[in-house]
């Protein structure tokens, strides 16, 4: 809600060579019913209503044509709208305070100003690493040349880290060619819960880097049907299916347990 109150204090504004006295204005604090506005702002008292929401256009953004003024009390109930041709000095104050509350009721059938809300539905610019690379003048290529220790340092790091992947990658591609279609498996040989089940796919995943196993448990303990991201790579029962890394894999004599084995 907003706050409007009197001043009592003589302020005077020059502009240019005049000076313009601000005694007696209405300073007023305005909120919105969509966008979390708030803003302080002083106003001439002699201001018509219709006047009034073309300064607050620039404030809130929302058209004058969708604008309601409302005048609230203390406890935020309506008391009144402010008309086109009404004056702010005509607004009825608080005897002791010559204060009141106002509020900008956004009343665009359209709901333009819901799209300021969701910054998901603002467009986004975007820019791929090797464009960005290609352009001059930008801070990377800045810091590059003045901070050429910490970038050194990090390229290093960054090498490091990809060859580093890069092995661990081929270790991964080498297990995986002992896998194969069909075989039975554990997952978690060395935990509390290790986890059988049956080889049904081995390759990529859309969106992922490197190989995995895509593996159907025998109890639904998994994450997904044998499905990612909306691909099918294998069917089966819901949480029966998961995908690993070949190294998370053990081939070997691992038939389906029978729960009945242990009565």
């Amino acid at each position: 809600m907003a706050n409007l109150q009197m001043t009592s204090n003589i302020d005077l504004k020059t502009a240019g060579s005049q000076a313009v006295t601000t005694t007696g204005w209405i300073r007023a604090t305005i909120t919105h019913s969509i966008l979390g506005v708030r803003a302080e702002k002083t106003y001439n008292p002699n201001l018509t209503g219709e006047e009034l929401k073309e300064k607050l256009h620039m404030i809130v953004g929302t058209k004058p044509a969708h604008m309601r003024l409302q005048l609230k009390d203390k406890e935020e109930k309506t008391v009144c709208e402010i008309g086109d041709k009404q004056k702010l000095s005509s607004l009825p104050l608080d005897k002791q305070t010559n204060a009141m509350h106002i509020h900008v009721l956004d009343v665009d059938p359209q709901k333009s100003m819901l799209e300021f809300t969701d910054v998901s539905k603002v467009k986004k610019f975007e820019i791929t690493e090797e464009d960005y690379d290609k352009r001059t003048n930008t801070f990377r290529k800045w810091a590059k040349q003045n901070l050429k220790g910490h970038y050194s340092k990090k390229q290093k790091e960054q090498e490091e880290k990809a060859e580093e992947n890069k092995k661990q990658e081929e270790k991964e591609k080498l297990v995986a060619e002992k896998i194969k279609v069909g075989d039975r498996c554990q997952l978690g040989s060395n935990s509390e819960f290790p986890r059988r089940g049956e080889v049904k796919y081995v390759g990529e995943l859309s969106g992922k880097t490197g190989t995995f196993i895509g593996i159907q448990l025998d109890e639904p303990y998994g994450k997904n049907n044998g499905s990612v991201n909306g691909v099918t790579y294998f069917s089966c029962m819901p949480k029966c299916g998961i995908f690993v890394r070949p190294s998370a894999v053990e081939v070997g004599d691992f038939p389906e347990e029978d729960i009945f084995d242990e009565l």
